[in-house]
């Protein structure tokens, strides 16, 4: 979520805020999507309002930039919901400085790797079934690869997009990469370890230890088809680049920064996942996408961005 800064000069914004939150209704439905995504007809059932009152509500906090609408994918047709898009605002009365912060959060399927090289046993499977043949990399190069939601392979890397859209007058000072990750093997092994490397446009940032492709129970989101004796879910691992330096997990673990990535003005960045040929354990790895393991997600990556205003 993005993070608003003003100063008494940003009178047009400072108005569109102070009268999206000095209205009780507005401030209601500001509570209410807290860490929640509503329709706006479930927003209207739930304020017990008519859908003609909240919509000009929700226009009037979209304008603010409090809050956002997104794509639906669970829903027919082009009905968006309603979520909180600012973490804060923060106003300066004097001195200060005008720099706007705000994040950028981007969903990213796995079947959108632009790049691979790997070598079987590999597989990918979509939310109904497995792609044939097994264990051929050919089926990483089929089109039905895009509805991917388990990735696997032994050894290699695969290659995934990332738009940061870097505006020139805009700074990136974070980027934190979200994903489910196990390792790799024969049905599974909850102490097969595998080494996980992960790269930014090729520079090597950390190496994450799995500790197991793990089973014995089913993922929460697993589907019903996939056999109980097979990879079930793996661990939600976070990868963030900041000014200070490179952090697993929330532990520093390297010195690249985020100016080391030279980001300025790209639009693209390109985030590389791998096991080495020479790393320690050759494990493999399991990647999970929204409907596999335990996480509702896909891979995603959240960038950080300031700017002077």
């Amino acid at each position: 979520m993005r993070k608003f800064t003003y100063t008494l000069d940003n009178d047009d914004k400072l108005e569109k805020v102070g009268n999206a939150i000095a209205n009780p209704i507005r401030r209601r439905i500001l509570r209410f999507i807290h860490g929640k995504s509503y329709s706006l007809l479930e927003l209207a059932n739930e304020m017990n309002m008519p859908v003609s009152t909240t919509s000009f509500h929700v226009k009037i906090l979209r304008e603010a930039g409090l809050i956002k609408m997104i794509p639906s994918p669970s829903k027919k047709g082009n009905e968006k919901n309603i979520s909180f898009d600012c973490e804060s605002v923060h106003i300066f009365f004097s001195g200060g400085t005008n720099v706007d912060r705000y994040n950028k959060v981007i969903d990213i399927p796995l079947g959108s790797f632009i790049e691979h090289n790997i070598t079987p046993p590999c597989g990918i499977c979509t939310k109904e079934a497995m792609i044939p043949p097994l264990d051929d990399i050919r089926v990483f190069n089929h089109p039905n690869r895009l509805n991917a939601q388990l990735i696997s392979f032994y050894k290699g890397h695969i290659t995934y997009p990332i738009p940061i859209e870097n505006e020139e007058e805009a700074t990136i000072t974070s980027i934190t990469i979200s994903l489910e990750i196990c390792s790799e093997c024969p049905n599974y092994n909850n102490t097969w370890k595998s080494n996980i490397t992960f790269y930014l446009d090729d520079i090597e940032l950390a190496t994450y230890l799995s500790l197991g492709d793990y089973g014995g129970r089913r993922g929460l989101l697993t589907p019903s088809f996939w056999g109980n004796n097979s990879t079930q879910y793996g661990m939600l691992v976070n990868l963030k680049v900041d000014e200070t330096g490179t952090y697993l997990d929330g532990v520093r673990v390297g010195e690249t920064t985020i100016k080391d990535l030279n980001l300025a003005g790209k639009y693209l960045t390109k985030l590389k996942i791998a096991v080495k040929d020479d790393a320690k354990y050759v494990g493999g790895i399991n990647i999970f996408g929204r409907y596999f393991g335990d996480y509702k997600q896909n891979i995603v990556a959240q960038i950080a961005y300031e700017k002077q205003i």
